[in-house]
């Protein structure tokens, strides 16, 4: 079990405005979030822009640090994999092979097999055809496919899924929730982390959805809830 206790998170205001001010504005990200996650779970994180999605992620992947609060993993050595709808990170110029053999030096992945792993990734994410396709050259959502793609070489134990789906059109959106989905139920032993605004994708994909509101959870359901419906949650966000 993983879990989160009254965790909080400010940010605060570094212009010059202030600077001159002398004092810095204190905005509040997160507050007070309890939270409790295993394995074989795939949480939806529901809520506007601003309500903390991105932070709560962030405080999860260890990409921020948490400023009140406790996060608690089950084992030390916890393996995290964020991926985002606005990812910059991959190289334009080299291929999708090229991009992923790179990462997966990063990641310090030396397997004899390194290259038929890459090619079985990028099988099961329909990406055979583009693995010499340089990545400045794919689609919004081929190159989302991508960042899935080095998400799996890394073989984290969380799946950090912030916004994924942003911008993409309906057909492309389907394929990325189907492998997505995919994912949750051949990885038992993973939980899978799912930001969105989107009510309808996050039911498709999530057995768990939590609702953020101005930094703080507003509630909680599981699938198993009659309250787990669109018409409902729709009330609230």
């Amino acid at each position: 079990m993983h879990y989160l206790k009254d965790v909080s998170k400010y940010f605060f205001d570094d212009t010059w405005h202030s600077l001159i001010l002398g004092k810095k504005n204190k905005r509040i990200a997160l507050k007070g979030i309890t939270l409790n996650m295993q394995e074989g779970d795939c949480l939806g994180v529901l809520g506007k822009n601003g309500s903390g999605k991105s932070t709560l992620l962030k405080l999860i992947g260890n990409i921020l640090i948490h400023d009140e609060g406790e996060i608690c993993f089950d084992q030390k050595d916890i393996e995290t994999s964020y991926i985002s709808g606005n990812e910059r990170s991959f190289f334009w110029r080299l291929t999708v092979f090229e991009n992923l053999e790179f990462f997966s030096k990063i990641y310090g992945l030396s397997s004899k097999n390194l290259k038929e792993e890459i090619e079985h990734i990028l099988s099961k994410l329909g990406l055979s055809l583009y693995a010499n396709t340089k990545f400045m050259s794919l689609s919004s959502g081929f190159k989302k496919r991508v960042s899935i793609a080095r998400a799996l070489l890394k073989k984290p134990d969380i799946f950090l899924f912030d916004e994924i789906t942003s911008t993409l059109d309906m057909t492309t959106k389907s394929q990325i929730i189907n492998a997505t989905k995919n994912l949750s139920e051949t990885n038992q032993n993973k939980l899978i982390i799912w930001a969105t605004h989107d009510i309808s994708e996050a039911l498709r994909i999530c057995n768990k959805i939590i609702l953020l509101k101005d930094g703080k959870i507003l509630f909680s359901i599981n699938k198993n809830d009659k309250e787990f419906s669109e018409e409902y949650i729709s009330k609230f966000l």
